[in-house]
């Protein structure tokens, strides 16, 4: 094989691996975006009176709860190890 043909099978390569993380991320914002429209109509039958703005001001605050959660066990992961390691 010379060398050209396999600088083409790599661009080839590089292109397909682009193309596949392309459609990937696709499908993950598809899903994403279908999992937030079926959590806002989930909401909305619940709460009637509850605007969109108001909606998604409580996702957003849901979210930063989360994280802070998920911080604090990262913290307390690092003090436990960091223990451990004394």
């Amino acid at each position: 094989m010379t060398e050209a043909n396999q600088k083409q099978k790599e661009t080839e390569a590089k292109h397909l691996q682009w193309d596949a993380e392309t459609v990937m991320e696709q499908l993950v914002m598809q899903e994403s975006r279908h999992m937030q429209m079926s959590a806002l109509v989930k909401h909305q039958l619940m709460y009637p009176d509850l605007t969109i703005r108001e909606f998604f001001a409580m996702a957003s605050q849901e979210l930063e709860d989360q994280d802070e959660e998920l911080e604090d066990q990262d913290e307390q992961r690092e003090n436990y190890y960091a223990e451990e390691e004394d």
